[in-house]
């Protein structure tokens, strides 16, 4: 779909538990949640940020429904900062929802509010470099990262 390459287990029995978040990465200043997309442009983030001296965790929630809300507000608890990164559209998004189940369930325990980094609020582009403008990249994660860290 999106001309991705990954490792894939061998075993005709391997599955992914359904609602059972992964985290790609430990950390303890700022949680990024990303998820289908955003993971491997979120990961290349907290490396970038690692340099700077930030460690930031991130978290792949797999599956959105049901959602591992658990793990999530466990990370958020953790650094008591948090960015959403996910490509689809800011309104009504599914970022839009972890970010309101993290507001009502882990509130007590932010430093800053919670930052969403969506695609650009219009009708998808066609042409590449127009595109490459709605779609969130590495630079608006690091600086949301920023952001809530205050830095």
């Amino acid at each position: 779909m999106y001309g991705q390459k990954g490792e894939v287990s061998d075993d005709p029995e391997f599955t992914i538990p359904l609602g059972v978040a992964d985290i790609k990465r430990e950390g303890t200043d700022a949680t990024i949640v990303a998820r289908s997309l955003m993971v491997p442009i979120a990961l290349k983030a907290a490396e970038i940020l690692q340099e700077q001296g930030v460690s930031c965790e991130v978290i792949d929630p797999r599956t959105i429904r049901p959602l591992d809300i658990g793990t999530i507000i466990e990370s958020v608890k953790k650094t008591n900062r948090v960015v959403v990164a996910e490509e689809s559209h800011p309104f009504c998004g599914v970022a839009a929802e972890i970010s309101s189940e993290i507001n009502e369930r882990a509130f007590d325990y932010l430093d800053a509010p919670v930052k969403r980094v969506s695609g650009a609020d219009v009708p998808m582009p066609y042409a590449k470099n127009l595109e490459d403008l709605a779609i969130p990249n590495v630079d608006r994660i690091v600086a949301a990262v920023r952001e809530v860290a205050y830095l």
